[in-house]
C-alpha cells in the first residue's frame, strides 16, 4: 500500500501585482530574468508580490493556515476577500501545496483561473523559478507569459525534485509546489 494521502487543503492570500504597472522596477526585474514578454509575475515570493492581508487582532488566529510560515495565507476566502476590498490594489491568490492532479482539476471556485505552479522555499522567501540561484534546474524561458510561473504540474515537481537531489545541503533548495489560481472575477480583488 502507497502513503496514505490526506485531503488537500487550499488557502487564500492576498498579494501586490507585479506587472507593467510597477515602472522601472518591472523593467529591471523582467530584462534581468531574460523574459521582457511577461505580463505579469504571480508569486509566492514575498519579496516579488508580498502579501497585503496580515493578522490585526487575536480574532484572526482562527482563519490563519496552520502551516509554518504561513501566517499571511488563510483558510477562509470571504475573509481575505473583506480585508483586501480595503486595499487599493492587490490581487486574491488561492493557492495548494503539493498538489496531486486530481487537487487541481477539482479546485473548487469557478471566479478562479490557474495561473500555473511556483517552486518557493520553505519560508516564502523565494521562488526558484523568478530568482535564478539554481540556473543548472529552474530556467525562465520555460515559465508562462501570463504568470511567470510553470505551466506544468509535472515539470514543477521535476524541478522541486532534481534540486533536493542535486543540492541537498543547501536550505534554499527544500521547496515545495504550489498551484497558484488568481481571482479574474468581478467585484473583488483582482
Amino acid at each position: 500500500m502507497g502513503a496514505r494521502r490526506f485531503p488537500v487543503m487550499y488557502y487564500y492570500a492576498a498579494i501586490e501585482p507585479f506587472d507593467s504597472r510597477n515602472g522601472d522596477r518591472w523593467i529591471g526585474f523582467t530584462r534581468w530574468l531574460g523574459r521582457t514578454d511577461l505580463k505579469r509575475i504571480v508569486t509566492l515570493d514575498s519579496t516579488i508580490c508580498p502579501t497585503v492581508v496580515h493578522p490585526q487582532s487575536a480574532d484572526d488566529w482562527q482563519y490563519i493556515a496552520r502551516e509554518e510560515f504561513m501566517l499571511d495565507f488563510f483558510t477562509d476566502l470571504e475573509f481575505v476577500r473583506r480585508r483586501a476590498a480595503s486595499r487599493r490594489s492587490s490581487m486574491l491568490v488561492a493557492v495548494a501545496r503539493d498538489p496531486s492532479a486530481e487537487d487541481v482539476e477539482n479546485f473548487p471556485h469557478a471566479d478562479f483561473e490557474l495561473a500555473g505552479f511556483d517552486v518557493v522555499d520553505t519560508q516564502f522567501t523565494g521562488s526558484v523559478l523568478l530568482s535564478q540561484r539554481f540556473p543548472d534546474v529552474a530556467r525562465p524561458s520555460r515559465l508562462s507569459a501570463e504568470s511567470g510561473l510553470m505551466r506544468s504540474r509535472e515539470w514543477a515537481f521535476r524541478i522541486r525534485d532534481s534540486l533536493r537531489r542535486n543540492h541537498p545541503n543547501r536550505p534554499d533548495a527544500q521547496c515545495f509546489v504550489w498551484a497558484v489560481w488568481r481571482h479574474i472575477g468581478n467585484g473583488s480583488p483582482a
